[in-house]
């Protein structure tokens, strides 16, 4: 039987107040990751899958290559999540060999700052990992240090990887309350390990939970706890919203109460979760519900009011129906409209066109009417005398223009002869030096054609 996951996740990381680079880093399924130094980073994830693997961290990256000193939480979680993705195993087993590597890493990282004698006061001493593996439709959580991991179910909000640690400490307290020791039975208690426990180191692994619809997880850094306290992360984590805006919001309202640590948040959201059962079977969801809540809920149903209806369904259709009559009455009355003004304007135009006609030349006919007694003899072309054509006194009258607006000797002379081509025997004739220097009013003597060209 296998499961699928789809998930949501985002991480905000901002650098603390007066710090001088992130410690901070993050793991996201592989994805997205972030070493120590970057300053400010977001990223964002929604995928479908069987398995995930997230993590947070704080100052368990150490390279000092000079020395030859090396060691990552992300390479060995990396290095985990590449394995468990090919060669697979139960969960105990990934559990097992990742609780490892994070105690390794932890034991390595410290024996580099004691050889290296950096004071217990140094930030760099505050070691923290916190890790969620989402597996076959069951997840586990694994803590150690100063970060920390939450779950939101059902409107619950819970701690998780710490169980283990709490029952740890009331087992060493009621210890220390039954027995009466002297001075050195007190020195020998901080010999006192649980069974199970004595190769491992101070990581702490949740029990094993199975997946449900709507579970939302969130890994912090201590920077982050310390600025908002749980109450604070408790509120945020139960808004109805996604992860984007949920890890926006943590480290948002962090940033305004300008803590020193470092600021991450990873938050992941659990959006569907299918089940498949052999072959040939569909994905059945599931999605278990508590018997007090179905109870409840019944109960609700049985109190509500019966349903009415607040309007007549026959009246909204008849008014349908009208308002459809009344938008195809509109339709027609517009259309009978537009083409009541084409032909309007149809006929305008015509009326134009006929009351003003083109002006035409007259047509003179000059074909003499003859009569049969009328007959005209031929005479011989050599006898036919040509009579000389008497000028009329308007072809040897000198008319006067009185120059306009507008006017020139080019449109005078085009008025009066028909062409141009005299413009300069005109001007002549006028005693016009030149012919664009004419001014309104000035009178310019028009004489007959012949005698312009015989000047």
């Amino acid at each position: 039987m296998s499961s699928v996951i789809k998930v949501n996740a985002s991480v905000y990381s901002r650098i603390g107040y007066g710090r001088t680079y992130n410690t901070n880093s993050f793991y996201i399924n592989g994805r997205f990751t972030s070493e120590q130094h970057i300053e400010n980073v977001q990223a964002s994830m929604e995928n479908r899958g069987l398995e995930y693997l997230f993590a947070v961290s704080d100052n368990m990256v150490y390279d000092y290559p000079e020395q030859g000193l090396s060691a990552s939480i992300l390479k060995e979680v990396s290095r985990f999540h590449e394995k468990i993705t090919v060669s697979g195993g139960d969960m105990n087993s990934k559990i097992e060999e990742l609780e490892s590597r994070v105690n390794e890493t932890e034991r390595l990282i410290t024996s580099f700052l004691e050889m290296n004698r950096v004071p217990e006061t140094s930030p760099e001493w505050n070691i923290g990992f916190s890790g969620l593996l989402l597996s076959d439709g069951r997840f586990v959580a694994v803590s150690s240090g100063n970060c920390r991991i939450y779950m939101m179910r059902d409107g619950r909000f819970r701690p998780l990887a710490s169980d283990t640690a709490r029952a740890k400490r009331e087992i060493e307290n009621r210890i220390l309350e039954n027995l009466d020791i002297d001075s050195e039975e007190e020195n020998e208690k901080d010999d006192i390990v649980l069974p199970g426990e004595e190769n491992k180191g101070n990581a702490v692994v949740s029990d094993v939970y199975d997946i449900a619809e709507g579970d939302s997880f969130i890994l912090i850094s201590n920077g982050l706890f310390d600025a908002l306290g749980e109450e604070k992360i408790e509120d945020i984590l139960a808004l109805r919203s996604d992860s984007t805006y949920i890890a926006y919001r943590l480290v948002d309202e962090a940033m305004k109460r300008k803590t020193e640590g470092d600021i991450t948040a990873l938050v992941v959201q659990v959006e569907k979760l299918i089940k498949n059962v052999g072959r040939g079977k569909r994905p059945v969801p599931q999605r278990v519900q508590p018997k007090e809540d179905v109870k409840s809920r019944v109960e609700r149903l049985n109190k509500a009011p019966a349903i009415t209806y607040k309007y007549n369904r026959r009246k909204t259709s008849k008014y349908q129906s009208s308002i459809f009559v009344g938008m195809v009455i509109v339709t027609v009355l517009i259309l009978f409209a537009i083409i009541f003004l084409m032909i309007s304007s149809l006929i305008n135009t015509g009326k134009e066109n006929f009351s003003s006609p083109t002006p035409s030349a007259p047509i003179t006919s000059t074909t003499p009417t003859s009569t049969p007694d009328d007959i005209i003899p031929v005479e011989d072309p050599e006898e036919t005398v040509t009579p000389t054509p008497t000028p009329s006194q308007e072809d040897t009258e000198i008319k006067e223009h009185v120059v306009k607006k507008g006017d020139s000797m080019s449109s005078i002379t085009r008025n009066y002869y028909g062409d141009t081509s005299l413009v300069d025997e005109l001007c002549k004739y006028n005693n016009i030096s030149d012919p664009n220097k004419i001014i309104q009013g000035q009178v310019i003597k028009i004489p007959p054609k012949d005698v312009l060209k015989a000047q």
